[in-house]
């Protein structure tokens, strides 16, 4: 079975600086994975590659199963949650939603269905007619997520989707992702520097100037170094 997620042997650079050394990771189907690092560890440049924001100088990116050269097939089925905002403010949610859709060639009613069972998870449904810039920024963010489940989805990106929110909020839309792996059968790529987003049975891999110094499931790696809390762990690996 192929992986919903491949990074090989990946470099890449800045002019003559060297950001991504030998980037190796791999995110199972149907599954949760943490890239957990500080800011300017390399974290944003890996999810601009993934997307093709950038483009990849050395090694070999494919997702479910595509090499992200075949960028058509390989994109066909992704989500993606930029960290900065991408909404239009002036249009209220239901625009944005049908926005978007009609980019993926559906029509209204095919946007609408296609997310009618995720509007009460997300309390989103008496926000439809709501000016986006009106909203409040969970709520902002939920339209963004909402959004990028619209084509159905089997790889979901997200790039620091809580930065900025208050505790509630950040939770309320973790356990919202959590929750659609199983439902949905997707696969989640969740990019933070946030310790307490990390649960023990997650898969991890903790990056630092560009460089991942330690993967795998996070209880496991917390047993390999006898650390009883991540902030401790990760205070060693990257001191």
């Amino acid at each position: 079975m192929s992986s919903a997620l491949k990074l090989d042997n990946v470099y890449y650079k800045y002019n003559k600086d060297l950001v991504l050394k030998n980037i190796n990771l791999e995110i199972k189907k149907s599954s949760f994975f943490v890239l957990l690092g500080l800011n300017g560890a390399g974290k944003s440049t890996i999810f601009a590659l993934i997307t093709r924001l950038l483009s990849l100088q050395e090694g070999s990116i494919s997702i479910n199963g595509f090499n992200l050269k075949d960028y058509q097939k390989a994109l066909k089925n992704i989500g993606i949650v930029f960290q900065e905002p991408t909404l239009d403010l002036d249009l209220t949610v239901k625009q944005n939603l049908y926005y978007y859709g009609s980019m993926q060639g559906l029509s209204f009613k095919q946007t609408m269905n296609s997310i009618q069972s995720e509007l009460d998870k997300l309390e989103l449904r008496e926000k439809l007619d709501v000016t986006v810039r009106d909203l409040n920024g969970g709520h902002r963010r939920r339209v963004e997520i909402l959004r990028a489940l619209i084509n159905d989805p089997k790889l979901l990106l997200l790039d620091e989707a809580t930065v900025g929110l208050d505790v509630k909020a950040r939770f309320d839309i973790l356990n919202y992702i959590r929750d659609i792996i199983k439902e949905r059968n997707i696969s989640v790529l969740w990019i933070t520097h946030l310790f307490d987003e990390v649960e023990a049975n997650d898969d991890i891999a903790i990056i630092k100037n560009g460089r991942i110094i330690e993967n795998g499931v996070m209880n496991e790696i917390m047993t390999k170094y006898e650390k009883d809390s991540l902030p401790e762990l990760f205070k060693d690996l990257t001191k």
